[in-house]
């Protein structure tokens, strides 16, 4: 699949998803046992948002510590749509995603924090990654958040065959 279609194929997928997303309610946010005290969007600054998906992706992605990483900044059962995590929660993550990280790398492109039209919060983390697992890819971290909590998580990935394109600048 090229870029462009992967591209057009996320954007039709996830435009609906954000655009028609529901804000949560304050009640379903301790439900999933956030640790992180909820605020009203306008009592968060906006870079307190990213600096914690950035924190997070620190931890997780440069020093590979996985378990500190979810539980400094995602809900304990958070809602994860990875399809390579077999469940919800950051237990399930961090057994998953421990071993696929272990002797990687990953080069962080971009990130950013911002709301949807409905006024749900999310962060993207867009990156290179190198696994002894699962090879090399590009992937976007896409989180729903309240605060600073990660709730929800999707991930789009592709493998990236950087010999193979014909495009000076593929991917990143």
């Amino acid at each position: 699949m090229h870029l462009n279609q992967l591209t057009l194929a996320v954007s039709l997928f996830l435009l609906p998803l954000l655009s028609t997303a529901r804000p949560f309610k304050s009640h379903q946010y301790r439900s999933i046992h956030s640790p992180h005290q909820p605020r009203s969007q306008s009592s968060q600054p906006e870079f307190l948002k990213l600096e914690a998906l950035i924190n997070y992706a620190q931890l997780l992605y440069i020093e590979h510590d996985v378990a500190q990483a979810y539980h400094t900044y995602a809900a304990t059962n958070f809602i994860n749509h990875a399809p390579e995590v077999p469940g919800d929660g950051t237990a399930i993550a961090i057994a998953t995603q421990t071993p696929m990280l272990k002797g990687g790398s990953v080069q962080i492109q971009r990130q950013f924090a911002g709301y949807n039209l409905t006024g749900t919060a999310f962060g993207v983390t867009y990156f290179k990654g190198t696994s002894t697992v699962e090879g090399v890819g590009v992937i976007a971290d896409i989180w729903r958040m309240q605060g600073t909590c990660l709730l929800e998580h999707w991930d789009v990935a592709e493998g990236a065959t950087l010999n193979t394109t014909t495009n000076p600048h593929p991917y990143l």
